[in-house]
């Protein structure tokens, strides 16, 4: 669902954020805390790691990661780990604690409204449709199948799996007489009008209820017992609840493992993503056999940094394949295919051999440019001057998608060495698609921003000015003190000058700065992770104006001293090294020496 174009009033998102707490939240969220002191802590959700470093304070509403340095309050977690909107977040919180949001217009009340109402008929059909299936009377034939196919009770349950007998107005009646009107209805998908009125649209067939990031049910597949119910998939029609190109298939349970892996697998369909999640293989989600679009891209992106497909070798719809994996290339995903044995599909594969050896296959995916290499040798591109000039443009089309241009070029130099092409003409063949962006880190991170792995040793003034920073956010009402000495430039790392920024900003209003406020503006994430570590910190001083003056007071020493150098540098450079100058010099570390505690 697109966020809404509404403004949330600041006062109402205080008081959503005040109602909210962040240890029940987070909690909810599948994070297992565990009370160490005053405080609560966890294996990181954002990252894998062996020993808890992600600490969550109650008193102080803030969460933070020790390990890879992300933290914030209990809108940015839902931010980062349901991969929401702010807004989006907003109103997530608002719906768990039972708070309307007011809106600019009767229009958008209405939508609301009417998803509401949608909302309510799916979850009493997937329920019904559940109960169906658990009915040994019923959806015995069904669970039979089932459990044929190799799928568990826990799956069952978890997944919400269900069945619909023959029956043409089963749910039709059923709904109807719990006080649901046929058009709702007919618009959530789950029945259709025909000659003979109102009927189901689900018909003996097994049903999947497909859930959207709150576990809801927004859509249906369905797929027919009976060798003559045609098609043998089908699934709901886009309705104001669910919209195939913008929901896959099992992300609500995947989500969390794909964030801390950092990969997701992407298959076709219902049971390849079933079977590889209960078999412990929990990054899986599915795109039920439609085209990948840019929205399932995007929706990725909020989760993984690399997309791993598992293909089945179906030739026919490899140009299909290749349009949405260069979606996601565009999105600065990495991207991996993984290649399965003949006449195998991930749901078979793993039941035959178990997940071990899934997992192996999954170890030797290639990246997409060898895909395509490998793809065009075996058919010949080495001996065929035509599949050979197919290939290149092929796979030129598949390089102009790729983002990140280190990558770009060993991928050129790459591909000219393996089939054995002009490294020149490939790069022409790139030139005629318009190659020529940005060249970036490839993680999306900042160029500067330094992970726990390579952090270095602070010098004296890094130290320093983190100090003072680290003081002005535990006790704001000193920034207007500083303020008046510092601007943001002064400071030498730019982590700490962008936090000071905000700080300084923030005061400009003439009103006391509101930190948890800060947290929720739009501020990167790193700054938000800055800001989340001072608070959660236990060591704040007796006296935290003492300390920001002696913070000052060593700050001065550096600016005296960088304009030592700057006028000893100029002087240099001009060849102006008279009396004035050297007078200038001795001032400035007289002023200095003042300063030295």
């Amino acid at each position: 669902m697109n966020a809404p174009s509404y403004q949330i009033p600041r006062e109402i998102i205080d008081e959503i954020r005040d109602r909210s707490d962040i240890v029940e939240v987070i909690s909810e969220c599948g994070v297992p805390l565990r009370p160490a002191g005053k405080d609560y802590k966890a294996n990181c959700p954002f990252h894998d790691e062996k020993t808890p470093s992600f600490s969550v304070s109650p008193h102080k509403q803030i969460f933070y990661c020790f390990g890879c340095q992300t933290g914030g309050n209990v809108i940015s977690f839902v931010q980062k780990h349901e991969g929401k909107s702010f807004v989006e977040s907003v109103e997530w919180l608002a719906g768990r604690i039972g708070m309307a949001l007011p809106t600019q217009d009767a229009k958008a009340a209405q939508a609301s409204r009417r998803r509401h109402e949608l909302e309510n008929v799916s979850r009493f059909a997937a329920q019904y449709f559940h109960r169906q299936l658990l009915t040994p009377t019923i959806g015995g034939t069904a669970l039979a199948y089932l459990k044929s196919r190799g799928v568990n009770d826990e799956t069952i349950r978890q997944s919400q799996l269900g069945y619909t007998t023959p029956d043409r107005r089963g749910l039709v009646k059923v709904a109807t007489h719990a006080g649901f009107s046929i058009q709702q209805l007919v618009d959530a998908g789950l029945i259709k009008n025909d000659d003979h009125g109102p009927v189901d649209r689900f018909r003996g067939r097994i049903i999947f209820p497909i859930l959207d990031d709150r576990g809801n049910p927004v859509g249906f597949g369905g797929r027919a017992l009976a060798d003559d119910l045609l098609p043998k998939y089908l699934n709901s029609p886009t309705t104001p609840l669910y919209d195939k190109s913008k929901i896959l298939y099992n992300l609500y349970h995947a989500r969390q493992e794909i964030q801390k892996s950092g990969s997701a697998l992407l298959v076709e369909g219902y049971l390849d993503a079933l079977m590889l999640h209960q078999a412990g293989i929990k990054n899986v989600v599915a795109s039920l056999g439609t085209s990948f679009s840019a929205s399932h891209a995007s929706l990725l992106k909020r989760f993984s940094e690399e997309v791993v497909m598992v293909y089945d070798g179906d030739a026919a719809g490899f140009q299909a394949t290749l349009r949405g994996l260069h979606l996601l290339l565009k999105e600065a995903l990495r991207v991996r295919i993984a290649l399965l044995p003949p006449d195998q599909d991930p749901d078979s594969y793993v039941r035959s051999n178990g997940a071990d050896r899934f997992k192996d296959e999954i170890e030797k995916a290639v990246n997409l440019v060898e895909f395509q290499i490998q793809r065009a040798v075996r058919q010949g591109a080495l001996r065929n001057v035509e599949v050979k000039a197919q290939a290149v443009k092929e796979i030129g089309f598949t390089l102009s998608n790729v983002e990140n241009q280190v990558q770009l070029n060993e991928y050129v130099k790459y591909t000219a060495r393996e089939l054995d092409v002009g490294e020149g003409a490939l790069r022409l063949e790139l030139r005629s698609k318009g190659i020529g962006r940005k060249a970036t880190n490839g993680s999306g991170a900042p160029l500067d921003f330094q992970t726990s792995s390579d952090r270095r040793q602070l010098s004296p003034r890094e130290s320093v000015e983190e100090e003072l920073v680290e003081t002005l956010i535990q006790s704001p009402e000193l920034i207007p003190h500083v303020s008046d000495q510092l601007q943001h430039e002064n400071f030498t790392r730019p982590d700490l000058a962008q936090v000071v920024k905000v700080l300084w900003e923030a005061n400009s209003s003439g009103k006391s700065v509101d930190i948890q406020e800060l947290i929720d503006s739009s501020i990167d994430d790193k700054t938000k992770a800055i800001i989340s570590n001072a608070i959660i910190q236990q060591r704040t001083p007796p006296n935290s104006k003492a300390k920001v003056d002696g913070c000052l007071r060593k700050f001065r020493q550096y600016l005296l001293l960088d304009m030592e150098r700057t006028l000893r540098s100029d002087a240099l450079t001009q060849g102006d090294d008279d009396i004035d100058t050297l007078e200038q010099l001795v001032e400035l570390s007289n002023q200095r020496r003042q300063f030295v505690s």
